[in-house]
Protein backbone atom coordinates (compact mmCIF):
# COMPACT_ATOMS: atom_id res chain seq x y z
CA UNK A 1 0.00 0.00 0.00
CA UNK A 2 1.38 3.35 -1.03
CA UNK A 3 0.39 6.31 1.15
CA UNK A 4 2.79 8.89 -0.30
CA UNK A 5 4.10 9.99 -3.69
CA UNK A 6 7.29 11.78 -4.60
CA UNK A 7 6.51 14.44 -7.16
CA UNK A 8 8.69 15.87 -9.91
CA UNK A 9 10.41 19.17 -9.28
CA UNK A 10 13.54 20.99 -10.31
CA UNK A 11 14.60 22.13 -6.86
CA UNK A 12 18.16 21.46 -5.81
CA UNK A 13 17.44 21.48 -2.07
CA UNK A 14 13.98 19.96 -1.59
CA UNK A 15 11.63 17.22 -2.77
CA UNK A 16 7.87 17.72 -3.14
CA UNK A 17 5.62 15.02 -1.72
CA UNK A 18 1.93 14.24 -1.48
CA UNK A 19 0.69 11.94 1.28
CA UNK A 20 -2.57 10.72 2.79
CA UNK A 21 -3.20 11.58 6.44
CA UNK A 22 -6.11 11.73 8.85
CA UNK A 23 -7.74 15.11 9.42
CA UNK A 24 -6.23 15.02 12.95
CA UNK A 25 -2.74 14.99 11.34
CA UNK A 26 -1.44 11.70 12.71
CA UNK A 27 1.77 11.96 10.63
CA UNK A 28 2.97 15.09 12.44
CA UNK A 29 4.01 13.19 15.56
CA UNK A 30 5.95 10.70 13.42
CA UNK A 31 7.78 13.55 11.69
CA UNK A 32 8.81 14.94 15.07
CA UNK A 33 9.96 11.52 16.27
CA UNK A 34 12.01 11.00 13.09
CA UNK A 35 13.36 14.57 13.20
CA UNK A 36 11.99 15.38 9.77
CA UNK A 37 11.61 18.99 8.75
CA UNK A 38 8.97 19.61 6.15
CA UNK A 39 7.29 22.64 4.67
CA UNK A 40 3.51 22.43 4.48
CA UNK A 41 2.24 23.58 1.07
CA UNK A 42 -1.48 22.81 1.23
CA UNK A 43 -4.08 20.13 1.62
CA UNK A 44 -7.20 18.77 0.02
CA UNK A 45 -10.05 16.99 1.78
CA UNK A 46 -13.54 15.91 0.82
CA UNK A 47 -16.21 17.25 3.18
CA UNK A 48 -17.46 13.79 4.18
CA UNK A 49 -14.03 12.13 4.51
CA UNK A 50 -11.90 11.94 7.66
CA UNK A 51 -8.78 11.84 5.47
CA UNK A 52 -6.86 14.56 3.69
CA UNK A 53 -4.19 14.73 1.03
CA UNK A 54 -1.26 16.86 2.19
CA UNK A 55 1.16 18.63 -0.16
CA UNK A 56 4.59 19.44 1.26
CA UNK A 57 8.28 19.88 0.54
CA UNK A 58 11.05 18.05 2.37
CA UNK A 59 14.74 18.79 2.34
CA UNK A 60 16.56 16.25 0.20
CA UNK A 61 18.70 15.12 3.12
CA UNK A 62 15.51 14.39 5.14
CA UNK A 63 13.68 12.50 2.37
CA UNK A 64 14.64 9.04 3.61
CA UNK A 65 13.48 9.76 7.18
CA UNK A 66 10.27 11.31 5.78
CA UNK A 67 9.47 8.15 3.84
CA UNK A 68 10.26 5.99 6.89
CA UNK A 69 7.83 8.05 8.97
CA UNK A 70 5.10 7.55 6.38
CA UNK A 71 5.73 3.80 6.37
CA UNK A 72 5.05 3.88 10.14
CA UNK A 73 1.90 5.92 9.51
CA UNK A 74 0.26 2.90 7.84
CA UNK A 75 0.49 0.85 11.04
CA UNK A 76 -0.45 3.79 13.25
CA UNK A 77 -3.67 4.35 11.30
CA UNK A 78 -4.66 0.70 11.63
CA UNK A 79 -3.85 0.67 15.36
CA UNK A 80 -6.02 3.76 15.84
CA UNK A 81 -8.94 1.93 14.19
CA UNK A 82 -8.91 3.56 10.76
CA UNK A 83 -9.39 0.25 8.97
CA UNK A 84 -10.39 1.89 5.69
CA UNK A 85 -7.07 3.78 5.42
CA UNK A 86 -5.51 1.19 3.04
CA UNK A 87 -8.58 1.34 0.80
CA UNK A 88 -8.52 5.13 0.71
CA UNK A 89 -4.79 5.11 -0.13
CA UNK A 90 -5.38 2.57 -2.91
CA UNK A 91 -8.17 4.69 -4.38
CA UNK A 92 -5.99 7.80 -4.32
CA UNK A 93 -3.05 5.85 -5.81
CA UNK A 94 -5.25 4.84 -8.74
CA UNK A 95 -6.30 8.45 -9.31
CA UNK A 96 -2.66 9.59 -9.13
CA UNK A 97 -1.60 6.95 -11.67
CA UNK A 98 -4.40 7.94 -14.04
CA UNK A 99 -3.41 11.60 -13.73
CA UNK A 100 0.25 10.84 -14.38
CA UNK A 101 -0.59 8.71 -17.42
CA UNK A 102 -2.79 11.48 -18.81
CA UNK A 103 -0.04 14.03 -18.25
CA UNK A 104 2.57 11.82 -19.94
CA UNK A 105 0.22 11.33 -22.88
CA UNK A 106 -0.35 15.08 -23.26
CA UNK A 107 3.41 15.71 -22.99
CA UNK A 108 4.03 13.15 -25.74
CA UNK A 109 1.47 14.89 -27.97
CA UNK A 110 3.17 18.24 -27.35
CA UNK A 111 6.60 16.74 -28.12
CA UNK A 112 5.38 15.41 -31.48
CA UNK A 113 4.25 18.83 -32.66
Amino acid sequence: MKNYWRMRDFSICSVPYVYVDHSSYQADQLFVQNKVRMKFKGEYAKAESPYCIVFCKVRKKDAEQFEEALEKLKNKMLLLGYRDYPDVCKEIAEMMEEGMKAREKSEAVCDNR
